[in-house]
């Protein structure tokens, strides 16, 4: 028997975090994103998809209201999203930016999401954070991205896989990527994509190891 004294969000909301979550081809997109509007409505944060940020200055409690609505709608929409959407999409800093991001992917032509992931995936670039685990969510996520492009149709060979990993570490690796390519010229084996992945998080365990002795 249906329990009526719920509110809508705590009969959706955990329908939407486990059997209707938002799939990687985004197939199920529109009837997420209609439960998904429920949902807002009923915690009272759509406005800040709609309204822009009430100005500090002249309107202190409003604004910070504002933020912490945003916080709570992006809240809920990350806790809907399948695990690989969650690597590609968490790092968006407002809901707006986030739900914005998850419309153009999934509601454009093939194209167009084919474009849209190419810049993401060759544009990405690891934070400055170089602890193991940093390094090594790294490595996951950039896995997850090549394979949202394979999802659209856009192979990406393991050899352009190894380079554009390289190419996305930090400036504060300058010296490790010098000398992993340094190690590597010539290489063959030490150049597949499987070992590039190993050294980077590798390097990102010294480095920690390194930062807990300073």
């Amino acid at each position: 028997m249906a329990d009526f004294s719920l509110s809508l969000s705590e009969m959706l909301l955990p329908e939407l975090k486990s059997r209707w979550r938002l799939d990687p081809k985004g197939t199920n997109f529109s009837f997420w994103r209609r439960e998904l509007d429920a949902v807002f409505s009923d915690n009272k944060v759509k406005y800040v998809l709609e309204q822009p940020i009430p100005d500090k200055e002249s309107d202190p409690e409003a604004n910070q209201k504002f933020l912490d609505d945003d916080l709570t709608a992006r809240h809920i929409i990350l806790g809907t999203l399948h695990d690989s959407l969650f690597l590609s999409f968490h790092d968006h800093e407002t809901a707006k930016s986030l739900l914005d991001a998850l419309t153009s992917l999934f509601t454009k032509p093939s194209m167009a999401k084919r474009i849209s992931l190419l810049k993401r995936y060759v544009g990405h670039k690891m934070g400055e954070g170089t602890a193991a685990m940093s390094a090594n969510m790294h490595v996951v996520k950039m896995i997850g991205m090549a394979i949202d492009l394979e999802r659209e149709g856009v192979g990406v060979p393991d050899e352009l896989q190894a380079v554009v990993l390289m190419n996305s570490l930090p400036g504060s690796w300058y010296d490790d990527v010098t000398t992993m390519t340094l190690n590597m010229h010539g290489d063959e084996e030490k150049m597949k994509l499987k070992n590039v992945q190993d050294s980077v998080r590798r390097v990102g365990g010294w480095k920690e190891v390194l930062s807990r002795k300073c």
